[in-house]
């Protein structure tokens, strides 16, 4: 029967065994990921060559430490090489079946230098078990940190192009233009509200013109959006008029009862600039 020392010197063998071999281990698996992926992780290699060493180490790290502690090792570990692996744009699945391969390359290597010492089924079970999960947790921590992360930088990407997608244009002192293009969802109409009011009662517009000719589809919703942003630039002083409304889109609009009565709309930019006696150069 092993004594409690003998076991913990045990496990220290085996994380030193790993250390000793950690440059070994790293260029092993870089020759059989390249062979597997001899495409998709070349370009990477510098960068991987740190994250693969790092994932060495926690396995390592995790084999001395009781279950509680390696995982929040590993925890910690997770959130942070999350972060790194959307940086340097590493797929998801690349990376989970990057920390799987560890985990059989060096299960074979606790599971030899445990047969050379001569540990029992029952040690050995428990220690194979609690690696196991170690790398279960690797596994789960960066899934859900990596997606999280990877939404964030997604919502934060869609913000700037919703952004650029309401650009008002000044083409005189006191005329805005506002070209829209493309569908007009909740979160767009909210931008687009915001955006409008600023915008004109910083720059002391007396008219806007909220072109609609890049607007493939006007429903009920985007025109009670259109509806509330003309009642508010109304409230603070400035005229909206509506032009690019093509005839497929005002028979649908008439269809469906959606009526800009208050409004003046024309078929063209031209012609609304026009009405409003905007000289052209």
């Amino acid at each position: 029967m092993r004594t409690e020392n003998m076991l913990v010197d045990i496990k220290s063998s085996i994380k030193q065994n790993i250390l000793n071999r950690k440059d070994e281990l790293r260029d092993i698996i870089k020759q059989e990921r390249e062979r597997k992926y001899p495409n998709n992780l070349q370009e990477k290699y510098d960068a991987l060559f740190q994250w693969r060493g790092d994932l060495i180490e926690m396995y390592a790290d995790s084999i001395v430490m009781d279950t509680q502690e390696a995982v929040k090792h590993v925890a910690k570990w997770g959130r942070e090489v999350s972060e790194f692996l959307v940086e340097i744009d590493m797929p998801l699945d690349l990376a989970i079946d990057e920390i799987r391969y560890y985990r059989n390359f060096i299960g074979g290597m606790i599971r030899d230098i445990a047969e050379n010492e001569g540990m029992g089924l029952k040690e050995f079970y428990e220690l194979i078990s609690s690696y196991d999960s170690v790398v279960d947790h690797a596994v789960q921590i960066i899934s859900v940190s990596y997606m999280q992360k990877h939404k964030s930088n997604l919502h934060a990407a869609k913000a700037e192009i919703d952004e650029l997608s309401v650009p008002i244009i000044q083409v005189s002192h006191d005329v805005g233009v506002l070209p829209l293009v493309g569908d007009l969802d909740t979160e767009r109409a909210r931008l687009l509200m915001d955006t409008v009011l600023s915008e004109s009662s910083k720059k002391g517009y007396s008219y806007l013109i909220i072109d609609l000719s890049g607007v493939p589809v006007i429903d009920t919703m985007v025109s009670n959006q259109i509806f509330k942003v003309i009642s508010a630039l109304k409230l603070l002083g400035v005229e909206t008029k509506l032009s690019g409304i093509r005839p497929e889109i005002a028979h649908t609009m008439v269809n469906l009862g959606i009526s800009f009565k208050d409004t003046l709309s024309f078929s063209s930019l031209y012609q609304a600039l026009e009405y409003i006696g905007f000289k052209y150069n």
